[in-house]
């Protein structure tokens, strides 16, 4: 644990949460920002009740009304069905498991913040190169999911419009989205409750998508930032260094001790805070690795399947279904990147210890660089259980996902 960090109690609420602005304020649409777990008021209690109770119906009506379709021998309209129900329940699990792992996750963020307070000098450009990707990469994804849930919301209507003009009467109410209700929908006082529930049903859906995927992003881009300002600090101090000498003065040797001293401390503290993130984000990292795969291929169904269905407005639903399906891969693509740059970042520092002249200098400097080679060479890493989270893991899950998809294309 880091010994320089004050427990989460006595840190106060106002913390400057600038290097996760954007990613607390999507996750605070939900309720949940778990830094805030000791001080959060009543009303934010409830409004995760209120979403998870949201999130458990629609799964509930939607899976019920999958099933009768399914039975009907309807299979579009169960697809149709299907594809927003696995994205509820992923995006509920997320919350669950933040909610349980809500202590954990508010100690690396307090952690986090509370390094910064004391970070060097030389780490701020860095610090503020990966807040700046950080906030690009959350603003993108929140859009792409933001406009897959809005054409959600869009798209009965523009149908309904299209159906009125071809003379439907009388005109078929649709829903946003298809799930089973115990009462008419096509009553008009129904219809129109039915409708803002399930659009603010997309509220939750997204945010608690975007906002926990993206604060694990921005973690990880964090933690990088601070092994490249090591790599920085080691080519800074072997800069200072004298060529020209084959072997440094007791003055020069005591400096450089002091100086990797530190240097290596911050070495240590940095690979604790990868293993507190990877013991609090777990559980979600293993829901995105095995959930995603099967949500590309429902999605790339419903796109081939659906949009046959519905051939008249079919670029309307290739609209709903092609931000959906971006923001799935781009979740994923997130994840093996975060965990891709921080093992990489972490291995590197091998090779940027081996050329620091170290044989110039007594037994002690060649200790402490031969303890940051050690650390460097097993690296540092977010794996879970079955899953290894880098690149390699999103270019084989994108390959299984495409053989899933041809292989249910052949059956329909």
């Amino acid at each position: 644990m880091l010994s320089n960090v004050a427990p989460v109690s006595d840190i106060p609420a106002a913390n400057n949460w600038d290097i996760f602005k954007l990613q607390r304020k999507i996750l605070l649409i939900f309720g949940i920002w778990p830094a805030d777990r000791l001080v959060r008021r009543w009303y934010m209690k409830v409004l995760i009740t209120i979403n998870l109770i949201t999130l458990v119906i629609c799964v509930v009506g939607e899976f019920l009304h999958g099933l009768y379709a399914y039975r009907d021998g309807d299979l579009s309209e169960t697809i149709e069905c299907i594809c927003p129900t696995v994205s509820r329940i992923s995006g509920c699990l997320r919350m669950v498991f933040y909610l349980i792992n809500e202590e954990k996750i508010g100690q690396v963020l307090n952690n986090i913040n509370q390094v910064l307070k004391d970070k060097h000098p030389r780490e701020n450009g860095v610090t503020k190169r990966m807040i700046t990707l950080g906030q690009h990469f959350t603003f993108y994804l929140f859009l792409m999911m933001f406009f897959a849930a809005f054409l959600y919301g869009l798209t009965p209507f523009l149908i309904m419009a299209y159906n009125w003009f071809q003379g439907q009467k009388p005109l078929v109410k649709l829903l946003p989205f298809k799930l089973k209700l115990p009462f008419d929908s096509q009553n008009s006082f129904y219809f129109v409750l039915t409708t803002i529930f399930l659009n603010y049903a997309s509220a939750p859906t997204i945010t608690s998508q975007t906002g926990s995927d993206a604060l694990f992003s921005g973690v990880c881009l964090y933690i990088y930032g601070q092994f490249q300002a090591i790599k920085l600090e080691m080519e800074a101090l072997s800069a200072t260094l004298d060529s020209s000498l084959s072997k440094g003065s007791s003055a020069e040797t005591r400096r450089i001790n002091n100086e990797l001293r530190r240097i290596s401390k911050r070495h240590q503290e940095i690979i604790e805070l990868v293993a507190e993130v990877q013991r609090a984000f777990t559980p979600n990292v293993l829901l995105v690795y095995t959930a995603t795969a099967i949500i590309m291929c429902i999605v790339c169904v419903a796109m081939l399947v659906v949009c046959e269905k519905y051939a008249k407005v079919e670029g309307v639903y290739k609209l709903t279904y092609l931000p959906y399906a971006f923001a799935e891969l781009t979740l994923l693509f997130l994840y093996s990147y975060s965990g891709t740059i921080i093992r990489d970042s972490s291995e590197a520092l091998q090779t940027v210890a081996y050329n620091f002249p170290w044989y110039r200098f007594d037994h002690n400097t060649r200790h402490l660089i031969q303890m940051m080679m050690i650390r460097a060479q097993y690296g540092s890493n977010v794996d879970v259980p079955f899953f290894e989270t880098s690149m390699a893991s999103f270019s084989i899950i994108v390959r299984t996902a495409s053989s899933y998809i041809t292989l249910m294309k052949s059956f329909l």
